[in-house]
């Protein structure tokens, strides 16, 4: 049996101590491969920069010849021994859904930033024994055996498995069709658990409703809450890690973002935790696992997180258009849709990660694979007049693919099985090609008796010149700007500072409130890197609003798809 142990002796130094046992069985060197990255994030995190100290015992603690391969594995020379034991310690200063951290309040441990795998031993059995207070509660997917370790049973199920411990935990569960699902709290807040348990039990029944069981024994809600704006989630088998903060009780300013989050996490236990891109099963831990269904993993999880619910009368249906009208807003202020398409961007995440990377490359496989999948659904209730959606698709992906993998012709040839011509317009327009989405998006949404409106953008700078910006530590940085606008071609460019409009400084006043006052012609005070330039611009009109609406007046038609589409 492999086992791990946990431990450490300075809490606020975020050292983690770990020692790792493994039988030689006869082997004369075992290798140790730390991961490189984590599945639910498309992008390398290279963890072993976090180790500090790496050495390497016999049974008898005398130390073995060890030397360092590659960047995160280590081979051990095991000569004439019957087991090794490998110490090393990892520095869990990060807070995120996806980190792992210390201090003196809580050890929070993603065991796939942290945990090595002999190679060759994946599938092997392990156990897991922490040295924590005696009055730390452990949080977990995981199972505890009789010897009181978390056990799993191979090593992608102690990767997909993180874990809080600490004093202060909150916890309550509901039943969903006999299954249970816990909810683990830790931080600062005043949940009101009767109403989240009913509000958690509408979408997770609409979801498991769609795929009529749910893959795994039990849930877990893993809630880490903190002091200051987060905004964050990690999909895993049967749990998630979801981080929310706010300077007050989020239960109480972001609810509607909670349940969203939670939508949609719950969600991925079936999409891309269940049903997985052939390229991903197994995974590699080592390095890149290319592949361009992002859209489907993220995309079709996004737009589904939200619609379930709506289908839970958990949302209504202002709170359900809000979200699409954010995808509209990300997908319509970038530019980067006229570069690549939303397939090629899904590829590039493992580049650039998910950082906005240089002005106008990519789009978003969340935003964009979402809007996506709304036409694409809509196309299909259209096409079959109500019979079918898009969760037919993903219950015979379900039922399919599951433990083969689903290829990407796999996923299109199913999904223009149930929507016709339309949906392969779909794929070649927009999910591989780079055609404007409003002449579509329009089409699709007037089969449910919804129209896409158009209006100006509340930002002036972002309305009248073309360029959108954000505030750092006091001054007013262009982010964003548009290729057809005068601003752009008058040398204004990303990461440049306005200074002033029409002499007045912007430091210490809203650019808005500043931009509101002035004539439709005005001059702007731009700091680039090595000079200062004054900019004449004349107003003009860019990056509009699209926004969702029902029609006044809809078709008995057009009101029944409407119903089949929310349920």
């Amino acid at each position: 049996m492999i086992h791990y142990l946990f431990s450490y002796k300075k809490a606020y130094n975020h050292l983690i101590n770990i020692d790792l046992t493994v039988p030689t069985n006869g082997d004369k060197e075992l290798c140790f491969q730390l991961p490189a990255w984590r599945p639910g994030r498309y992008e390398l995190g290279d963890f072993a920069k976090n180790i500090q100290k790496w050495n390497a015992f016999d049974e008898n603690g005398n130390e073995l010849p060890f030397q360092k391969t590659t960047k995160d594995c280590w081979k051990v020379e095991c000569h004439n021994t019957s087991s090794v034991t490998i110490t090393y310690n990892y520095y869990a200063n990060e807070l995120d859904a996806g980190s792992t951290y210390l201090d003196e309040n809580q050890l929070y441990v993603n065991p796939v930033n942290c945990c090595m795998y002999v190679v060759g031993r994946e599938n092997s059995a392990c156990h897991l024994e922490l040295e924590i207070p005696s009055d730390y509660k452990i949080a977990c997917g995981m199972k505890m055996n009789d010897d009181g370790y978390l056990f799993a049973n191979s090593f992608d199920q102690l990767a997909e498995s993180p874990f809080f411990a600490s004093n202060s935990l909150l916890h309550d569960e509901y039943i969903v069709d006999g299954i249970t699902y816990h909810l683990w709290i830790q931080g600062k807040c005043k949940p009101n658990f009767e109403k989240v348990k009913a509000d958690f039990i509408g979408f997770t029944k609409a979801q498991v409703d769609c795929f009529k069981s749910l893959p795994v024994d039990d849930y877990h809600f893993l809630f880490q809450i903190t002091p200051y704006a987060s905004y964050h989630g990690v999909e895993h088998t049967n749990s998630t890690v979801i981080l929310m903060g706010d300077k007050e009780d989020v239960f109480k300013t972001k609810y509607d973002n909670i349940l969203g989050i939670c939508s949609h996490e719950l969600y991925h236990t079936w999409n891309i935790k269940a049903i997985r891109p052939k390229e991903m099963l197994p995974y590699d831990y080592t390095k890149e696992n290319y592949s361009k269904l992002g859209y489907v993993a993220e995309g079709v999880t996004t737009y589904m997180g939200d619609l379930m619910l709506k289908r839970g009368h958990v949302f209504n249906w202002e709170q359900f258009i809000k979200t699409q009208n954010e995808n509209l807003k990300r997908h319509y202020e970038n530019d980067g849709r006229h570069n690549q398409s939303v397939a090629d961007s899904a590829f590039d995440t493992w580049l650039d990660g998910y950082s906005l990377g240089i002005p106008n490359r990519k789009t978003s496989i969340y935003a964009d694979g979402a809007l996506n999948m709304l036409m694409i659904d809509l196309f299909i209730i259209k096409y079959s007049e109500g019979k079918h959606s898009l969760n037919d698709v993903m219950t015979e992906l379900y039922e399919d693919y599951r433990n083969s993998g689903y290829t990407e012709d796999d996923f299109q040839q199913i999904c223009v099985k149930y929507g016709g011509l339309k949906v392969s317009e779909v794929f070649n327009n927009h999910v591989y090609g780079t055609e404007e989405y409003t002449k579509t998006l329009t089409e699709a949404l007037s089969y449910v008796g919804f129209e896409l409106v158009k209006t100006n953008n509340s930002s002036l700078s972002a309305h009248k010149f073309g360029f959108i910006s954000i505030v750092q530590n006091g001054k007013h940085i262009i982010k964003k700007i548009q290729n057809t606008c005068e601003a752009e071609s008058k040398g204004i460019a990303v990461n440049d500072e306005i200074l002033t409009v029409n002499g007045t400084s912007v430091n210490d006043s809203k650019l808005n409130d500043i931009i509101k006052d002035t004539d439709e012609i005005v001059t702007l005070e731009i700091k680039k890197r090595f000079e200062i330039i004054n900019v004449k611009l004349a107003g003009g009109d860019f990056y509009p609003i699209y926004t969702l609406k029902m029609m006044d007046k809809a078709s008995n038609e057009q009101l029944i798809l409407r119903k089949v589409w929310a349920k």
